[in-house]
């Protein structure tokens, strides 16, 4: 079984998640498939918008796989994997063509900044949107530099030492999810929304998000340092230890 299923629907390529954990953990076979996909679209005159979801009664995609991220020690591979995730996100945001997030279930973490780096995101009253990184003993310097840029300071703190899911009808009032339908609609309503904007003129919205995501990827370049630091302080301390060895014997 294939870890991505992509389904085009007319112009709009629909990629879905399809880890053998129904709610997709993010490891490198799926990063990877979606690295591909993002490029498909990016490189296909025939495909004009882009659908990621996580399927139907599934988790867009609850965080880091953590058979890996348990993995990571020393200086060199923390920040290998830094460089990675950033390489990761800039991969989404550099898709000119239009992104929509189906983002069912649980967003957590990694899963929610992958959603907040498509230009539309759909969601459902039981989506979970949470960066409880904090919580489990893992930095949170990216997520936090995302959250800061899209709701400001004062709610990114909420969220990010909060490590409670965003109430839906917040997430809707502050644009983390721009509609909020049924879960059984969830994809469909993506679909339909990418098809809205697949239909705008071509060269304006690409220009238009080009000079957008730039600025956006440029602040994950700067943060990155400090990113990168966090993050081995923390692999360090074997403050995640126990969450990881917890969650893995389950």
């Amino acid at each position: 079984m294939a870890i991505l299923e992509a389904e085009a629907r007319g112009a709009v390529l629909v990629a879905q998640f399809n880890h053998t954990n129904a709610h997709n953990p993010m490891n490198l076979e799926l990063e990877n498939a979606i690295r591909s996909i993002c490029r498909e679209t990016e490189d296909n005159p025939a495909i004009r918008a882009l659908v990621l979801t996580g399927g139907v009664g599934r988790s867009f995609c609850a965080g880091g796989d953590f058979n890996e991220v348990a993995q990571l020690s020393g200086r060199a591979a923390v920040e290998a994997s830094i460089d990675r995730l950033i390489d990761f996100y800039s991969s989404i945001l550099k898709v000119t063509k239009p992104t929509v997030a189906a983002a069912g279930g649980y967003a957590i973490g990694i899963g929610f900044q992958v959603a907040l780096c498509c230009d539309w995101r759909v969601g459902s009253p039981e989506t979970k949107l949470i960066m409880w990184e904090l919580k489990h003993g893992l930095a949170c310097p990216i997520g936090g530099y995302m959250l800061e840029n899209f709701v400001g300071r004062a709610a990114m703190s909420d969220l990010i030492y909060g490590c409670e899911a965003a109430p839906i009808s917040w997430a809707a009032q502050n644009k983390l999810l721009h509609e909020v339908v049924d879960s059984a609609e969830l994809l469909d309503r993506a679909v339909a929304r990418a098809q809205i904007l697949a239909e705008f003129p071509e060269i304006p919205f690409r220009r238009t998000k080009q000079s957008v995501n730039e600025r956006f990827i440029a602040g994950l370049q700067k943060v990155a340092p400090e990113a990168k630091e966090a993050h081995v302080a923390g692999v360090a301390s074997k403050a995640a230890q126990q969450h990881f060895n917890r969650v893995l014997k389950q």
